[in-house]
């Protein structure tokens, strides 16, 4: 009985710590990275497919947000902790990290580039 009420403790404690002092959780997700802009585009819509590499490095340089894709989420995620994102555009992943759900972003822990990615352009055709 008391082992269940110092557990039942312990997790209320935890509940209300706030998330900077929580346990990270370090996830492994498979996508791609991309800008911000054009990403959003595509996970919103039918098919989640990987943007043009040389179009994302473009919005990259003109200050877009860096952003992880994961396609079977259908989710995007702001990335943090990873400086050389542009180096990465252009594969698909395998990223190692802790995702903070709610304000969207991951941290990055480690990068493993298991091939290229088949490269469409989001944005609209000039006329």
């Amino acid at each position: 009985m008391i082992r269940m009420s110092l557990l039942s403790i312990a997790f209320t404690a935890l509940a209300v710590l706030p998330p900077s002092l929580r346990p990270e959780t370090v996830v492994k997700v498979n996508g791609w990275f991309s800008d911000k802009d054009c990403a959003a585009a595509k996970v919103k819509g039918e098919e989640v497919t990987p943007n043009g590499t040389a179009c994302v490095k473009k919005c990259l340089d003109d200050g877009a947000a860096a952003v992880f894709v994961d396609p079977k989420a259908r989710e995007l995620y702001e990335v943090r902790d990873h400086v050389t994102v542009k180096d990465d555009v252009g594969y698909y992943l395998e990223l190692t990290g802790v995702v903070d759900e709610k304000a969207k972003t991951i941290s990055v822990r480690s990068v493993k580039r298991l091939g290229d990615v088949v490269q469409m352009c989001a944005r609209p055709a000039k006329k």
